[in-house]
């Protein structure tokens, strides 16, 4: 994809875990449960055209360097706020997604991260995506 997204795991809040319910399940679910938390508006969906590019268990995927530097900026900026204590931001169950192509800003609530109904829902989509 082209862009971003953000998951604060706050000390005392909900935890990476809990978000994501990743434990106990094969390698390949657990690609398709992180992806459905980390990217719950999937903005990206409309100009995946290739949907080949997307194959887990070639462990490959699509994305773009400028992607990979969108992340970096978000996560950096993000780590800054919180060692300078300046600024608020919203911890899991709250995502923020933003995504450069499409220019779109998002932000989503999942209480019960995966096990929220949506989540299940949209990991459906996901899977045969994922050659599952």
């Amino acid at each position: 994809g082209m862009g971003a997204s953000l998951l604060y795991f706050k000390r005392g809040g909900m935890s990476f875990e809990q978000y994501f319910r990743v434990e106990g399940h094969d390698e390949l679910e657990q690609y398709a449960r992180f992806i459905a938390g980390l990217s719950p508006a999937m903005l990206q969906r409309s100009y995946l055209v290739v949907p080949d590019a997307v194959n887990f268990r070639e462990r490959r995927g699509p994305s773009t360097m400028m992607a990979c530097d969108l992340c970096a900026g978000v996560m950096g900026t993000s780590v800054l706020k919180v060692l300078l204590q300046r600024g608020h931001l919203r911890a899991a169950p709250w995502a923020l997604q933003f995504d450069a192509y499409r220019q779109k800003l998002k932000y989503t609530w999942r209480p019960f991260g995966n096990a929220n109904p949506l989540q299940r829902v949209l990991m459906t989509f996901i899977r045969p995506l994922l050659k599952l």
